[in-house]
């Protein structure tokens, strides 16, 4: 089974086990007040320790979203009793919110613990696979910079049982898949704004300046600071058209496909570390697992 559709398997099963997952936790989430955003905010404060969150930690790994909007966010938390805002801008779990993310995490885990289906022996396997393959990202000298699969690697249970270990080595793939996308655009003078805008034009999301503004509203910038990226864009030779109906110019397509394929050259390089008939093995063990876990979710509905 070669990389890329060995990853795409993982990112199916991880999604098959927060459907499993999730329900369990949903009354945690409604009794808080927060909503999913703000739940992250706490699970990124717990990784951060022993230093303070701050929307410039946070912007780190998603340059996409607004620090203001990430400020905001971060006070919300505060103001449900989850956080403290220690000095200005600079935020700390309280008891009460380290008690409530630990008590989510260990809900989350015990559902993973009994709706493995597969057998002991395999399940221990398909995580020591997952184990190589996660402490080979971080040894992988840059580029990427390891920053955010260190992080998420702050959160690995033991291996035993294996399905929540599984589950946060696949985790820290996503961590570092970031890492490598963050080094594959961060030195070609881009702003972030603009690359998003690029983004979604490259695949085919978004039609018009309008329909951009509408997409990316969730990030918490002025619609002035998207007209600025898409000046920027110009000034690059990367775009082309007009507001109504703007476009990539080949430069700009060609520019995108650069950064995709960098992404993908870092993120995989880590994962020669696994011979083929590892991967293929990793591969028979993950279809079982995600077939297993649909068939669960299916009958407890």
């Amino acid at each position: 089974m070669d990389d890329h559709a060995l990853w795409e398997l993982s990112l199916e099963t991880w999604a098959a086990l927060e459907n499993r997952y999730e329900p369990a936790v949903q009354s945690i989430v409604e009794q808080s007040g927060l909503d999913g955003r703000g739940w992250g905010l706490l699970l990124a404060a717990l990784t951060f320790e022993p230093e303070e969150t701050t929307p410039a930690h946070l912007t780190v790994r998603n340059p996409y979203t607004a620090a203001e909007l990430y400020l905001a966010r971060l006070r919300i938390c505060a103001d449900k009793g989850y956080l403290e805002e220690y000095s200005a801008g600079e935020f700390r779990l309280t008891v009460t919110g380290r008690s409530s993310v630990e008590q989510f995490i260990t809900q989350a885990r015990q559902v993973m613990m009994d709706v493995d289906p597969l057998a002991p022996q395999d399940s221990s396997r398909l995580a020591k696979l997952y184990k190589q393959l996660v402490e080979h990202c971080l040894k992988t000298p840059p580029p990427p910079e390891s920053w955010s699969i260190t992080l998420s690697s702050k959160l690995m249970p033991s291996e035993e049982p294996p399905l929540p270990y599984i589950e946060q080595a696949m985790s820290c793939l996503g961590a570092y898949r970031d890492d490598a996308h963050l080094a594959a655009w961060q030195d070609t003078g881009l702003s972030a704004t603009s690359l998003e805008m690029m983004t979604i034009l490259w695949r085919k999301e978004v039609g018009s300046f309008d329909e951009i503004i509408k997409k990316l509203v969730f990030r918490g910038y002025a619609e002035q600071v998207y007209e600025k990226a898409l000046d920027e864009l110009r000034d690059f030779k990367y775009m082309s058209g007009s507001r109504r109906s703007p476009g990539l110019t080949p430069e700009g397509i060609a520019f995108r496909e650069k950064i995709e394929q960098d992404t993908n050259r870092y993120f995989f390089t880590p994962w020669s570390c696994l011979s083929e008939p590892e991967k293929n093995e990793m591969g028979r063990f993950l279809v079982e697992l995600t077939e297993g876990l649909k068939e669960t979710t299916a009958n407890n509905r």
